[in-house]
C-alpha cells in the first residue's frame, strides 16, 4: 500500500472536515471517529454517505481513558497516514492514537495540557508566560473569595469546554450567585452534551485589553508558519467573538511579542507536531494567556488565513501530519487582508429576514452564511453556538476587509417575535 493510499483519521466530525476529505483526500478513505451522541445529532451516516470522497465512520466514546488503546488494538493492521483532531474534545485521543501508530502529533502530555485550561495554567506557571490569577472553584463562595483576593471582576468559565459556553464576566460580588446559576446550573445540560468528561469550573482575574490569537503550524517543535488574528467581541459580560481580522493591524514589535509568547507556551507544554490556536489579551503592551488549543481554529479563521496569505494551509497541515515536509515554501507575510463578522438577533422566533441579497453582493464579500430562516428559534447570546450567521470579506488589508464584512453584516435585518 502506498503512502497516499492509507486512510486519514479525523476525530470529531464537522462539515468543514468533510469538505477537507473531499478536497484533499478524494481517492483514499477518510475515517471519521465520533461519539454515539454526535452520530445521532449530526446525522453522520447520511452526511458521510453523501460525501464526494470515500468516508468511513467509527463510533466510540473517544474521551474514555483507554479509547485510543482499544482503537489501536483493533486497527493496528490498518495503519493510517495521519490522525487529525477535528474538534477540541478530540485533541487528547488524536494525540494518543498518533503516538500509538508512531505518527506525528501533539504528544499525549501536551494534548492533555492544551485540552484543559487549568492544566495549561499549571504547565506555564513559573515561566515567563503571563497568566491571569486562576483558581479551581466548586461553589459561589470560591468565586467571591477570588474576587476579594484580586480586588475586581473575575471570569467564571469551564476548564474543559469550548466556544465560550458557560463563561461570564462577573463584575460584583452580588452577581456571583446569579452567574453561578446561569453558567453552571442552567448550562449544565449544554456542557454535558458537548463532552462526557465532567465539567470543572475556574474563576480567573478579568484581563482588560485588545484580544488576539496566534495560529501556528509546528513540526517537531519548530514553527513553520504563524499568523496573528485580531478579535472583536460582542458587548456585554459574555465574551463571545464577534469578528476576526487577518492580519491583525498591529506593530511588528507587538506581533513579535505575541509569537514569542506562543512559542514559549508550546515549549512549556512540550508540543511536538500539529496546528495550534493560542489566544491572548494584551495588557499594557504585554500578552497574557487566555487559552491555547492544539487544533485548527473554528470561526472561519482558517479560511481567513487562506484568503489573506494565499496559501492552502490545510493542505500543508495534512502534509506535516503525514510526516512530510510542506509541499511549498510557506509565505512569511500575508498578501492582503480578510475578515469575518458574525450575526446575532434578539431571542425569539424569526419572522422575517431582509437584506441578504444586498449583503451577498456587497463589495469585497466572499460569502454570507445564515444559519436561521423564518420559523427558526434564536436563543439569547451566551456562547458561540448562539450566533446566527457570518459574513466573510477580503480586501487589500485586514482593516479594510473588516470594514467590508461589518458593513455587509449591517445590511441583514433578522426580525423576531418573542416566544412565551
Amino acid at each position: 500500500m502506498s503512502f497516499d493510499d492509507r486512510p486519514v483519521i479525523i476525530v470529531g466530525y464537522t462539515a468543514g472536515w468533510r469538505n477537507v476529505a473531499e478536497k484533499h483526500h478524494p481517492q483514499a478513505t477518510t475515517v471519521f471517529v465520533d461519539t454515539p451522541a454526535a452520530v445521532r445529532e449530526k446525522n453522520l451516516r447520511a452526511a458521510l454517505s453523501a460525501a464526494d470522497a470515500p468516508c468511513d465512520l467509527v463510533v466510540m466514546e473517544y474521551e474514555e481513558e483507554d479509547a485510543a488503546s482499544r482503537f489501536h488494538r483493533e486497527y493496528r493492521n490498518r495503519p493510517p497516514a495521519a490522525v487529525i483532531p477535528g474538534i477540541e474534545y478530540a485533541v487528547p485521543f488524536a494525540a494518543r492514537l498518533a503516538h500509538l501508530f508512531d505518527l506525528p502529533g501533539a504528544g499525549p502530555q501536551a494534548a492533555d495540557r492544551l485540552r484543559d485550561k487549568w492544566l495549561l495554567r499549571r504547565a506555564t506557571a513559573g515561566s515567563d508566560v503571563r497568566n491571569p490569577v486562576s483558581r479551581e472553584v466548586s461553589t459561589p463562595g470560591d468565586v467571591r473569595a477570588l474576587m476579594a483576593q484580586v480586588g475586581g471582576p473575575v471570569v467564571l468559565k469551564p476548564a474543559n469546554r469550548q466556544g465560550a459556553i458557560g463563561t461570564r464576566i462577573v463584575r460584583r460580588p452580588d452577581d456571583v450567585d446569579d452567574a453561578w446559576a446561569e453558567c453552571v446550573v442552567h448550562e449544565h445540560a449544554a456542557m454535558t452534551a458537548q463532552s462526557v468528561t465532567p465539567v470543572r469550573m475556574l474563576a480567573e482575574s478579568h484581563l482588560h485589553g485588545p484580544e488576539f490569537s496566534v495560529e501556528a503550524l509546528v513540526r517537531d517543535g519548530h514553527t513553520l508558519f504563524r499568523n496573528v488574528t485580531a478579535k472583536s467581541l460582542f458587548p456585554g459580560d459574555r465574551p463571545v467573538e464577534l469578528g476576526h481580522t487577518v492580519p491583525a493591524n498591529i506593530t511588528a514589535a507587538m506581533q513579535a511579542r505575541l509569537c514569542a509568547a506562543t512559542e514559549l507556551v508550546l515549549k512549556q507544554v512540550g508540543f511536538q507536531t500539529g496546528f495550534v490556536h493560542c489566544e491572548w489579551i494584551m495588557v499594557e503592551g504585554e500578552p497574557h494567556l487566555v487559552e491555547c488549543a492544539g487544533r485548527m481554529p473554528g470561526g472561519n479563521i482558517v479560511r481567513l488565513i487562506e484568503l489573506a496569505w494565499k496559501v492552502d494551509i490545510t493542505r500543508e497541515y495534512l502534509a506535516v501530519m503525514r510526516g512530510a515536509a510542506p509541499s511549498a515554501a510557506l509565505p512569511e507575510h500575508p498578501a492582503n487582508g480578510a475578515a469575518s463578522w458574525f450575526l446575532s438577533a434578539r431571542p425569539g422566533e424569526v419572522v422575517q429576514v431582509d437584506g441578504l441579497p444586498k449583503a451577498v453582493d456587497s463589495p469585497g464579500v466572499v460569502s454570507v452564511d445564515l444559519m436561521v430562516d423564518v420559523g427558526s428559534r434564536v436563543r439569547e447570546l451566551r456562547s458561540g453556538r448562539d450566533r446566527v450567521g457570518c459574513v466573510v470579506a477580503a480586501d487589500r488589508t485586514g482593516a479594510h476587509a473588516r470594514e467590508r464584512a461589518r458593513d455587509a453584516a449591517a445590511l441583514i435585518d433578522i426580525r423576531v417575535r418573542p416566544v412565551l
